[in-house]
C-alpha cells in the first residue's frame, strides 16, 4: 500500500472510534450513576412519553391514597360522634321507659327522669352543632341536604325528613295522589242486653271485659292498653269504633282468638265495618307516576333530581301541593387519579328537633320529635318511647350507611389504588429506570474498547516513522 504523510486514515479511523466509544462509555456511566436509562429526552423519546404519563398517573394514585385516608378519617368522626348519639337515645328510653311506670312512680322521680332527659337533650344539641373534622361542620345539616316546605296548597302539610347524596339541591313541586289512611273498624250498631265478662284480643294484646259493661267502659279498657296493641276506641250512642294508632297498609286491627261475645251489648264488632288504612302516594314536578309511601313517610323516587328526597306528609287530599327548597351540602370525595372519580356521603343533622320525626302511634297534639319529649305523663312516656326507637332507627340507618360507604367504598379503593400505584410505577420503572447488570456489561465493553481504541491510534501514529527510515 501507498505511505502519505498528508493523511493518516488509520489514526483517523481509531480517533474516530475513540469518541464513538468515548461517548458511549459516558452515557454508560451516566445511566450507572443516575440509574436511569433515559436521562435525557434524546436518550428515547418515545419512552420519555410513556414513562411521564405513568410517572404522573402515579403520583395521581399517591394522592387520591392520601385523599381516600382523610375521607376515611372523615367518616370516622362522624360515626363516631354518631356512636355517643346513640348512647344518650338508649339512656333516653330507659328513662322514658321507668316514667311509663306511673303505678309506682312519685311525682319527684317522673321530674328526676325528666330534668336528665332535658340534659340529654342539650348534650345531642351539642354533639350536632359542634362536631366537625378540621373546620368542617358535619352533623349540624351543612354536610348533607336540607328542605323547607316554602308554599302549600289546599290542606296539605308535612315536615322535611331527610335526602340522600342522590338528591341535588332545586325546588321541587310535590302533588299528593293519595292521604294516608289509619285502618278503623265500626260496630254493626248497638244491641241491646247484656253479656258475660270475657277477653277482648286486639292484635294479640288481651284486654279484660266486666260483665254489662256499656260501650265506654269497654273504650276505656281498650285505650289503657292502646300503647300496646295499636288500637284507640271512641263511642258515639252505643257504636263502638276502634282506630289504628299507626298510619297505612300495614297495620290491622284483628281480633281473633277473643273469648268476649263481639255481638254483645257496646262490642257489636262482629259484622262491623273494617276499612283497612292506606298509604301516602305523590309524585313531584319531575315525574307524574305516583310513588307510594310507608304510612305518611313518602320518599322521590330514583332517577331523578329530586331522588332519595323524603317527606312527612301529615294533612292533604288529592290534589293538594307542597313546594319544597332543597340545598345540598353534600360531601364529595376524590378517590381517583382520574376526572370524575369520586364518592358522595349525605350527613343528615342529627339535631333533636329532627331526630324522631315520623314515628308511628303518637297521641295527637303530643311530641313530635325528641326535642319535644315530656315523660311528665304515661302518654308524654309512651310516645318518648316511639319517638325514641324512631330516633335510634334513623342514627342506626345514618350510621350503617355511613359504615357500607367506609367498608365498600372507600377502604376498597384505598386497595386498589394500592395496587394501581404498584403496578404503574413497576411499568414505569421498567421503561425509564437502568437495567444495572447490562449496563455493567456495556459500561465494561465500551471501557475496553476505549482502551483498545487508544492503543490503536498509538500504533497507527507510528505509521509515518517508516517514511522517516526511507529519508535516512
Amino acid at each position: 500500500m501507498g505511505l502519505r504523510i498528508n493523511l493518516n486514515t488509520a489514526a483517523l479511523n481509531a480517533h474516530r472510534w475513540m469518541g464513538v466509544n468515548d461517548a458511549a462509555l459516558s452515557k454508560s456511566i451516566e445511566r450507572l450513576s443516575s440509574g436511569f436509562r433515559i436521562n435525557v429526552a434524546a436518550d428515547d423519546p418515545a419512552g420519555l412519553v410513556i414513562s411521564e404519563g405513568l410517572r404522573a398517573q402515579a403520583d395521581s394514585l399517591g394522592q387520591a391514597m392520601s385523599n381516600t385516608s382523610h375521607a376515611i378519617n372523615l367518616i370516622k368522626t362522624a360515626e363516631g360522634a354518631m356512636q355517643e348519639i346513640h348512647n344518650l337515645l338508649r339512656s333516653m328510653r330507659d328513662l322514658a321507659v321507668h316514667a311509663a311506670n306511673v303505678g309506682a312512680n312519685e311525682t319527684a322521680a317522673i321530674a328526676a327522669d325528666q330534668a336528665q332527659i332535658e340534659s340529654a337533650i342539650a348534650s345531642l344539641d351539642r354533639i350536632s352543632a359542634q362536631t366537625q373534622f378540621g373546620t368542617k361542620k358535619l352533623l349540624d345539616g351543612t354536610a348533607g341536604v336540607m328542605g323547607q316546605i316554602t308554599g302549600t296548597t289546599g290542606a296539605a302539610a308535612g315536615t322535611f325528613v331527610s335526602g340522600t347524596a342522590n338528591t341535588k339541591a332545586g325546588t321541587y313541586t310535590i302533588t299528593i295522589d293519595q292521604a294516608a289512611t289509619k285502618t278503623n273498624l265500626v260496630g254493626a250498631g248497638a244491641v241491646a242486653g247484656t253479656y258475660s265478662a270475657g277477653v277482648l284480643k286486639l292484635n294479640g294484646i288481651s284486654i279484660d271485659i266486666a260483665a254489662n259493661s256499656t260501650a265506654a267502659e269497654v273504650a276505656a279498657a281498650i285505650n289503657a292498653k292502646s300503647s300496646q296493641s295499636g288500637v284507640t276506641a271512641t263511642e258515639s250512642g252505643g257504636v263502638l269504633t276502634l282506630t289504628q294508632t299507626h298510619y297505612g297498609s300495614g297495620y290491622n286491627i284483628d281480633t281473633s282468638g277473643s273469648t268476649v261475645d263481639l255481638t254483645a251489648t257496646g262490642l257489636n264488632l262482629s259484622g262491623g265495618t273494617l276499612t283497612q288504612g292506606v298509604n301516602v302516594k305523590a309524585h313531584t314536578n319531575e315525574y307524574a307516576t305516583a310513588v307510594e309511601g310507608v304510612g305518611q313517610l313518602w320518599t322521590s323516587a330514583g332517577g331523578y333530581d329530586s331522588s332519595g328526597l323524603s317527606m312527612l306528609i301529615t294533612g292533604g287530599a288529592a290534589g293538594d301541593t307542597m313546594t319544597v327548597s332543597v340545598s345540598s351540602g353534600t360531601l364529595v370525595f376524590q378517590i381517583g387519579a382520574n376526572s370524575g372519580q369520586t364518592v358522595s356521603a349525605a350527613l343528615q343533622s342529627t339535631a333533636p328537633s329532627l331526630l324522631g320525626v315520623g314515628a308511628s302511634g303518637l297521641s295527637s297534639g303530643g311530641a313530635q320529635n325528641v326535642a319535644e319529649i315530656d315523660v311528665t305523663t304515661q302518654t308524654g312516656a309512651n310516645d318518648a318511647i316511639l319517638l325514641l326507637d324512631q330516633a335510634i332507627s334513623q342514627i342506626s340507618t345514618q350510621r350503617a350507611s355511613l359504615g357500607a360507604l367506609q367498608r365498600n367504598s372507600l377502604e376498597s379503593a384505598m386497595n386498589s389504588l394500592a395496587v394501581a400505584k404498584e403496578n404503574v410505577l413497576a411499568s414505569e420503572s421498567s421503561i425509564r429506570d437502568t437495567d444495572m447488570a447490562a449496563e455493567i456489561v456495556s459500561f465494561t465493553k465500551y471501557q475496553i474498547l476505549l482502551q483498545a481504541g487508544s492503543a490503536m491510534l498509538t500504533q497507527a501514529n507510528q505509521a509515518p516513522q517508516t517514511i522517516l527510515q526511507m529519508l535516512r
